[in-house]
């Protein structure tokens, strides 16, 4: 199984190659087109144009280089290649920071350039921390849109600190185009390789510029299932980095919404649980803020 993910075209009558690519479940509804919008399609397999379209050897000679030209970071202490400090929370208490010093910054920059320009690679469209042109209100937005009523928030419990390499390659294993490059073990090695320059003590610092990417992406596959199965219940599922929310018009089970969440992570053995503590459920009447802002009776986005 395989997750596809290109850019949201406008709908018009001419065909388009996703057209082609996809097999469009009618059950699922349209998109609002948005310009920074993607479309995730889950695919038994490859097609033939698909394999015609990408160069495995290239993509895995990219990645042996990039571990060649970087092979002296491998060699040195991690923990030396990081400024550690700690910043305040909103909430309270201190969040721990692991900061990049140059040399591993400007791999790690070059890393990411190569997974999102060189592999193509984007995000779900449910997501909308760490994407270029999308923003809090962005997120809040689409249950403006959907005109809901009752909303539920929560989020996990160590998002970036929980998140390890072994994770990271089951997930990206399934993401195309890398899902080639995985199916061989050099490839696999050279990813595998490469991903862990961005990983301290075998889970993801808070401070990286390739951290927040791969949240994105290793959460694709989740992402695609919650969004479609929240979809067809005519729910509306955002994330922002581990925030989530779901909304609807008319009132929900919030234990039942929270059990298909903890099922979807458990399909994909993902090392998240939910905080019980920041799970909250209310309409819009009541005081219900989204990502710091509210959105009132009148459905208006305000700062409360």
């Amino acid at each position: 199984m395989i997750y596809v993910t290109v850019k949201q075209k406008r709908n018009d009558k001419q065909l388009k190659w996703e057209d082609f690519l996809f097999n469009e479940d009618p059950k699922i509804p349209k998109i609002h087109y948005d310009e920074t919008g993607t479309i995730t399609r889950k695919l038994f397999g490859p097609s033939k144009e698909m394999l015609k379209s990408v160069n495995v050897p290239g993509m895995i000679a990219l990645l042996k280089g990039f571990n060649t030209k970087y092979s002296s970071l491998f060699e040195k202490n991690k923990e030396e290649l990081y400024d550690h400090f700690k910043i305040p929370k909103k909430t309270g208490g201190f969040r721990p920071i692991d900061a990049p010093k140059d040399e591993l910054q400007t791999a790690l920059r070059e890393l990411v350039f190569i997974l999102s320009e060189k592999f193509g690679l984007l995000y779900h469209t449910a997501a909308f921390a760490y994407v270029k042109g999308r923003c809090i209100t962005d997120a809040v937005k689409k249950h403006q849109i959907n005109e809901s009523n009752w909303i539920l928030k929560t989020d996990f419990s160590g998002f970036f600190p929980s998140t390890t390499l072994d994770f990271a390659m089951s997930m990206m294993s399934m993401l195309w185009p890398v899902s080639e490059i995985c199916k061989t073990k050099a490839g696999e090695d050279e990813l595998r390789k490469a991903l862990s320059l961005g990983f301290l003590n075998n889970s993801l610092p808070q401070g990286t510029v390739l951290s927040p990417m791969l949240t994105n992406l290793i959460m694709i596959p989740i992402d695609y299932t919650l969004f479609n199965e929240f979809a067809h219940r005519r729910f509306v599922y955002t994330r922002y980095a581990d925030d989530i929310h779901i909304s609807c018009v008319q009132s929900f089970d919030m234990d039942e919404v929270v059990q298909m969440i903890k099922e979807a992570l458990e399909i994909f053995h993902a090392p998240y649980e939910i905080k019980k503590e920041k799970t909250h459920y209310g309409s819009r009447k009541g005081r219900n803020k989204i990502l710091g802002l509210s959105l009132n009776a009148e459905n208006n986005i305000t700062v409360g």
